[in-house]
């Protein structure tokens, strides 16, 4: 349901307005408004001074260093400490001083030590490769091992460096040459180390890449090089891990620290920052805003007793342009409350519109349990949406596994109605039909009419709720398409039942009548194009209420794939092939049966039903409140 809301006006003096604003923030119920929106407010924008809005730059910064600790510590699940105090933004700075230089000393190393990591296999690939052809000479004091790596589309260039480096050398340099993979080509030289300046300057002229060791092997020669870079490889993780602990030490010492701070300086910030929708006068600060109607004294009194006599809480009178600005606050029961997230996903509800919260809650997993239909389904459903419950307390995933879990409850009802569980299986086991085998030939047209009379009480209660709306909201328009919508499904009814002989052959005529009167009164409310427009828009209604045969196709199409599963399952001859078959054909038939039906359930909502009454538009209630707060976190 929608709360209902009391515009309230707060004015006190200038010296008590941070007071004010920190209860404010405190109590949490207050939605304050932007004095710009205000068009009955006769006073100026708040002015914010130079020295309030250091500040806010500063705690800005401050979010930002701490929120760049938290994720570098991976604190993102630790809660805050809440037995830490308060303590002011520069002693703030002087911790995150402290700590950042270390944590950033310990990520630079373990960035370090994971590039390192990456390529130093790669060194050893080249020298292994190269090893078995590297000359004794390499390993004699006075040498020097250039390494040259090239693209083989370039592998010509090679024997140009060859004979430049003989050149420069004067015949004194070895060389032995490799393929490291299908791309790269690898060329060791071997050459006093008089020459390894002047030959390095020629390799720069020429597009190759120098095999530069890193700094601490450059110096020995190739087989110690290999030895020294495997023994590095195998210390590098252990390196890492030592990292890794001392990360862990800091997260456990400052996570709980960095939480509180970051809470406290978003909700110092929000304090700042709400100044830019207040009024002032010389003397004076004044606020407009929205409370559920219900915590207006709670308000009020708590304001009064922090500040006391110095600060005027008043109602203000609600006139039909304000309640148009009035927010929305949406509060319904624990087993309703899911259902709200997938209104608010269509569009929040107008403040004096109805929630369809409760109507969706009662009608959409019946939906649901009407096309799955099946006791085997639905029990298994369910233990898995109890199951993957205890992992997701909160959010929109759960939200998602609460509405299936009653789905399945109601899968398990009708499945009992049809006499399914697992499709036929549930026949062979001795389960029969309360209701109707839907499955049956004979029973088709009986369901397909069950769902078309459930589409047409589920449309016209939309029709009817419409016509509430339209009269609340004084609007003509509505009030004639939607009344003669309704007006016209009930002459369509009438002539239906005498056409199918359950009514009297006299109501003929007049059921004749009351369809035009509906239709004449819905073209009535599109004007001139009413005459063309209106038996159009008749025909879609129809069109709307026929479009719950999809609850029987849906399901019809759950029935005969679990009899697929079922019949392939026992004509393969082998128990074993035959049941792990059957197992997969349900499993996909079960997740299917959970995907489809959700999405069809809603469309008839959002579409068929919806459609009829509910148009959205409201404002949400987002009331001042701080980040600690439970309701914030």
């Amino acid at each position: 349901m929608i709360l209902e809301m009391t515009r309230v006006q707060i004015v006190g003096i200038r010296g008590d307005l941070q007071r004010a604003v920190r209860k404010l923030h405190q109590i949490g119920t207050l939605q304050i408004d932007n004095i710009h929106n205000i068009p009955d407010a006769p006073i100026q924008e708040f002015s914010i001074n130079p020295e309030t809005q250091k500040g806010q730059e500063d705690s800005r910064y401050l979010i930002t260093q701490i929120q760049g600790l938290i994720q570098t510590l991976g604190c993102e699940q630790a809660a805050p400490a809440d037995s830490l105090s308060d303590i002011a933004p520069r002693e703030i700075r002087a911790q995150i001083n402290t700590l950042s230089p270390r944590v950033q000393e310990l990520n630079l190393a373990r960035r370090e030590l994971e590039s390192e990591q990456e390529i130093l296999p790669r060194y050893i690939t080249t020298l292994k490769k190269l090893l078995p052809m590297v000359p004794d000479s390499a390993n004699q004091p006075g040498n020097a091992t250039i390494g040259v790596l090239i693209d083989v589309s370039h592998i010509n260039t090679l024997d140009w460096i060859s004979k430049r480096v003989l050149e420069i050398t004067r015949s004194k340099a070895e060389f032995v040459a490799a393929s490291v993979d299908e791309n790269t080509q690898a060329m060791m030289i071997v050459c006093p180390r008089a020459y390894a300046s002047e030959i390095e300057t020629l390799l720069g002229q020429k597009d190759v890449s120098q095999l530069n060791l890193p700094a601490e092997f450059s110096h020995l020669p190739p087989q110690r090089s290999l030895e020294a870079l495997n023994q590095r490889l195998e210390t590098i993780p252990l390196e890492i891990e030592e990292i890794e602990r001392r990360f862990e030490e800091l997260a456990a010492e400052w996570c709980p620290k960095l939480n509180h701070w970051l809470l406290m300086l978003e909700d110092t910030l929000d304090e700042v920052e709400v100044l830019s929708r207040f009024g002032e006068t010389e003397h004076t600060f004044i606020i407009y805003g929205w409370v559920p109607a219900r915590d207006y004294e709670a308000l009020k009194s708590s304001l009064e007793a922090e500040i006391g006599s110095r600060i005027f809480v008043s109602a203000l009178e609600m006139t039909p342009e304000t309640r148009k600005l009035a927010p929305v606050a949406m509060e319904n029961t624990r087993l309703v409350r899911p259902f709200e997230r997938l209104v608010r996903l269509r569009a929040v509800p107008l403040y004096e519109d109805i929630d369809p919260s409760g109507l969706m809650a009662l009608f959409l997993p019946v939906f649901f349990g009407m096309m799955l239909g099946d006791i085997g389904y639905g029990a298994v459903l369910l233990v898995l949406c109890l199951a993957l419950g205890r992992r997701m307390q909160s959010g929109f995933l759960s939200d998602i596994l609460k509405i299936l879990r009653i789905g399945a409850v109601w899968s398990m009802v009708f499945g009992a109605l049809y006499g399914e569980a697992f499709g036929t299986l549930g026949e062979a086991l001795g389960l029969r039909p309360i209701w109707m085998d839907r499955a049956s030939p004979e029973n088709m047209m009986g369901l397909i009419l069950s769902f078309v009379a459930v589409g047409a009480i589920h449309t016209m209660l939309g029709l009817v709720l419409g016509i509430w709306q339209a009269a609340v909201h004084h609007n003509r328009s509505h009030l004639l398409e939607r009344g003669g919508m309704l007006v016209g499904l009930v002459g369509l009814f009438l002539l239906t039942g005498t056409l199918a002989n359950l009514l009297p052959k006299s109501l003929t005529s007049p059921s004749i009548a009351v369809i035009i009167v509906g239709v004449v009164l819905l073209g009535t409310s599109m004007g001139k194009a009413g005459i063309v427009v209106g038996p159009i828009e008749f025909v879609g209604v129809i069109g709307n209420i026929l479009s719950y045969m999809r609850i029987a196709a849906i399901g019809l199409a759950s029935v005969y794939l679990a009899k697929v599963a079922n019949d392939l399952g026992g004509m393969l001859g082998n128990l074993v092939v035959g049941a792990l078959v059957a197992v997969l054909i349900h499993a996909l038939n079960l997740a299917m049966g959970a995907f489809s039906p959700t999405i069809h359930s809603m469309r008839l909502h959002y579409v068929e039903f919806f459609r009829k009454f509910y148009e959205g538009g409201g404002r949400p209630y987002t009331p001042f409140r701080s980040h600690s707060s439970p309701d914030s976190r």
